[in-house]
């Protein structure tokens, strides 16, 4: 009885070791899988958060600069890309037929759409981040060869680091004497222009300084955009050179060159005409650039202002005008200090959301087409200050004065459409 007791005893130990064994031995898989698993979630965590922290830096360094930053090699790569060029003018129009243009477009690789007549020529580059809003560059005459050359510039660049323009783009040349885009070109793409940029004319008899012309944002914003290029005294562009502008109701700015104080020697306009061929190409260009890669479109209102306290305050007879130049000067104030509280909100507006972005460009734009205040038949524009230098500084007859009286109450009344334009934006609290 002994022995089979001491022989049971000793089988429980066994079995109990055994199962204390297996126990232990679950135990410790459990655990190892509990932490390969804790470690797991907190490397995906880790991995997770990194990847978020790394593409919020690439949407940072996309957009630093007003998004200019990112592509400012590539920007100076077409400058110097256009230097290269050879701008062959003097063989216009037989070289830059409607089948030679139709080919070097349809050759490039960044065109997406070419569409040709007999009278036109327009292909279009859709835009990576806006395709719905479009910058036209309109030109005929001499300006063809510097649309061609400009085109197979951004194509080279395009194959090379695979770039794209922000906003649409729209390479359309007239085969006349005058500009026939806005009678070819859809209502709707007109209603979404961010600029029309327009290059008309010969340029064998004019001298080498080019003049801007054009609505008050996008002019300004071209200045400001051909003084980056380097080794050029591009100051004299900032003060206003007077139109007449386009009649196109949409922001707008036309390149040309004075042909004032021009020589008479065919040989000295020969020997520059490509050098000043090539500078206005690389001005063209640089404006392109600012306009299609700015995240949001800024207006400094710095010339502007000094244009209109030159010419339509310090200028005019204050005993005459007193109460309309008071009442304008207020407007004015008004109109500048609206458009620094806007400009001040960029400070704290986020511009990685698309929404408040193209709110914030397109009341911009609207504010443009308020200050060029067209008539009614789009026949002139009632700001174009051409027409008050020209023809209303003279007090010598009544009718004189009638005109520059109601001249002014028209200036007033557009600045008052500007402002509403401003004020009806804070109205729909905006989120910028």
């Amino acid at each position: 009885m002994q022995r089979v007791l001491s022989f049971q005893m000793t089988r429980n130990i066994g079995e109990s070791s055994e199962y204390v064994t297996k126990r232990l031995c679950f135990s410790f898989l459990f655990s190892v899988g509990f932490v390969c698993l804790l470690c797991g979630f907190l490397l995906g965590r880790f991995t997770s958060e990194m990847s978020i922290k790394t593409q919020a830096q690439k949407i940072r360094d996309k957009l630093a600069g007003n998004g200019l930053q990112a592509t400012e090699h590539l920007q100076q790569m077409a400058l110097t890309e256009l230097t290269k060029t050879s701008l062959d003018i003097t063989n216009w129009p037989m070289l830059y037929s409607e089948r030679y243009i139709n080919e070097v477009f349809s050759n490039l690789s960044f065109i997406h759409e070419v569409e040709n007549d007999t009278l036109f020529i327009h292909a279009t580059v859709h835009g990576s981040r806006e395709p719905d809003r479009y910058i036209i560059l309109s030109v005929n005459g001499d300006g063809i060869a510097v649309a061609l050359e400009l085109a197979e510039v951004l194509d080279r660049i395009y194959s090379a680091h695979d770039w794209l323009p922000q906003r649409s783009l729209i390479f359309c040349i007239s085969l006349t004497s005058t500009d026939i885009c806005p009678q070819i070109l859809p209502t709707f793409m007109l209603e979404k222009v961010v600029a029309y940029i327009a290059v008309h004319g010969r340029f064998t008899q004019a001298n080498n300084r080019v003049t801007l012309i054009g609505s008050d944002v996008i002019r300004s914003i071209a200045v400001e955009a051909i003084k980056t290029i380097p080794n050029g005294n591009w100051t004299y562009l900032e003060n206003e050179v007077f139109g007449p502008r386009l009649s196109l109701n949409v922001p707008q700015v036309i390149f040309s060159f004075d042909d004032s104080n021009s020589t008479n020697s065919q040989t000295h306009h020969n020997q520059n005409l490509e050098s000043r061929s090539l500078i206005l190409a690389q001005m063209v260009s640089q404006t392109i650039w600012r306009l299609s890669e700015s995240i949001v479109i800024q207006w400094e209102p710095k010339y502007f202002n000094e244009t209109v306290n030159e010419v339509l305050i310090e200028s005019i007879d204050s005993s005459r005008f007193y109460l309309l130049i008071k009442d304008l000067k207020k407007r004015l104030d008004v109109l500048l200090a609206a458009v620094e509280d806007f400009n001040a909100k960029l400070d704290t507006m986020d511009i990685t959301q698309m929404l408040p972005v193209r709110i914030w460009n397109d009341l911009f734009l609207d504010l443009d087409k308020a200050l060029l205040c067209f008539d009614g038949k789009l026949q002139y524009s009632r700001t174009d200050l051409t027409i008050f230098r020209k023809e209303l500084l003279n007090y010598q007859s009544i009718e004189s004065i009638r005109n520059t009286v109601d001249y002014l109450r028209e200036i007033k009344s557009c600045y008052l459409d500007a402002i509403e334009v401003l004020q009806k934006s804070f109205k729909k609290d905006i989120n910028f």
